[in-house]
């Protein structure tokens, strides 16, 4: 997940980053904007540069309100507004923002946010593989051998440790994905099938065999392949529940 910041305070900064990494496994802040003309900047290097997938943007910067530059730019990705005041709120919605956190919020808080930007991105990409119909069926597998084929009808999960991403099959046994992250895995996946159930497991709903109350809004989820349970999130706990039901 490419991440930009633009926050003029440094303990501000810092204390949102360690959220961001704390979240993410695959976090990678490409920089951290204090100016208004540092915003513009970024976007005008060559197109060479790698392109945020989510910004984290205060309001008031050192020389002005970050408003001008992204008024001058085509952003290419949603702005989630980190700010000390409230009567911004209209101006951000109406500059690609979809999250609205006055300082100072909470890692709870900060989660709630991610978790509405990941359902969007969901939300959009099966839109989009509604229209095309390209939902992925199987993986490649690099494997000692050779290349190894591994249909998603025979994958009950996917777990990440370290930003590595590895499919747990029928039988119990873990394939390591080469390329590619959970998050990015997840928009190209059937959303009926597979569901997210916290930062590091997603699970396939025919292999599911019962779930049971684990803590506060938490859910220990067995599946039929695995002897221990995956722990839900207390972010994706309700959702995981109608997403059962639906």
């Amino acid at each position: 997940m490419k991440i930009l910041v633009i926050e003029d305070e440094p303990l501000a900064a810092e204390k949102l980053i360690g959220y961001i990494e704390r979240y993410f496994d695959d976090a990678e802040v490409l920089a951290v904007l204090s100016r208004v003309d540092e915003v513009i900047g970024f976007f005008e290097q060559p197109q060479g540069i790698a392109a945020p997938e989510l910004i984290f943007s205060d309001v008031e910067l050192l020389d002005g309100q970050v408003f001008t530059a992204m008024q001058a730019l085509d952003l290419p990705c949603p702005v989630i507004f980190t700010t000390s005041y409230e009567q911004y709120w209209m101006q951000a919605f109406a500059n690609q923002g979809i999250e609205y956190l006055l300082k100072p919020f909470s890692f709870k808080r900060f989660s709630e946010a991610m978790a509405n930007f990941e359902q969007l991105k969901l939300s959009l990409a099966a839109k989009a593989a509604a229209k095309t119909g390209t939902y992925k069926s199987r993986l490649l597998l690099k494997k000692a051998q050779g290349m190894q084929v591994l249909a998603l009808a025979d994958v009950a999960c996917f777990r990440t440790s370290g930003g590595v991403v590895m499919a747990c099959d029928t039988s119990g046994e873990h394939h390591m994905l080469t390329s590619g992250s959970i998050n990015e895995l997840q928009t190209q996946l059937d959303p009926e099938v597979f569901f997210r159930i916290s930062r590091s497991d997603m699970v396939n709903i025919n292999f599911i065999a019962r779930f049971e109350n684990y803590g506060k809004d938490t859910l220990a989820v067995y599946l039929s392949c695995l002897d221990e349970p995956l722990i839900t999130s207390k972010t994706r706990s309700a959702e995981f529940r109608r997403w059962l039901d639906s």
